[in-house]
């Protein structure tokens, strides 16, 4: 069985999460996370639960004039009844207000839980993964086999 609508539901969620970043509408996160979540950066370390997420947001997305997130790449694999695991890939731009700095582009991967909870899909966990960044600088290798030995 595909799960067509179940697909098309966690990708609107995602596609909810991008928007709620670009657009300053923060509190629309509490509409994609569990409320147990754990969401993960390699900027932000484990935060728990959407109180977290938002307050984590509106602290850090201050510092930017405009951003955009773009979400593709998506796999879906169903784990359960109301469970899935996906990967999607992320390019995220961001415009730092202070002109003195470059704009920063992010490529990496989001790796997510989704759990179905009251008959909504919501992330329980997700981890972003960095596959590269410009300003460029150390790290951010997503695949280990992509690894320098």
């Amino acid at each position: 069985m595909d799960r067509l609508e179940d697909r098309a539901a966690i990708e609107q969620q995602m596609f909810t999460y991008a928007r709620a970043t670009d657009w300053l509408e923060t509190e629309n996160h509490r509409r994609v996370f569990a409320d147990d979540c754990v969401f993960a950066s390699p900027h932000s370390g484990d935060m728990h639960g959407p109180d977290a997420v938002v307050e984590w947001m509106n602290r850090v997305l201050q510092q930017f004039e405009a951003t955009q997130h773009l979400i593709g790449n998506i796999t879906i694999t169903f784990t359960g009844d109301d469970t899935a695991d996906a990967v999607s890939y992320v390019r995220a731009w961001h415009r730092f207000l202070d002109q003195s700095k470059p704009d920063m582009i992010l490529w990496g991967e989001y790796h997510d839980r989704w759990e179905r909870i009251d008959g909504t899909w919501r992330i329980r966990e997700r981890r972003v993964k960095e596959a590269g960044i410009e300003p460029r600088r150390e790290g951010g290798v997503v695949n280990p086999r992509r690894a320098k030995q």
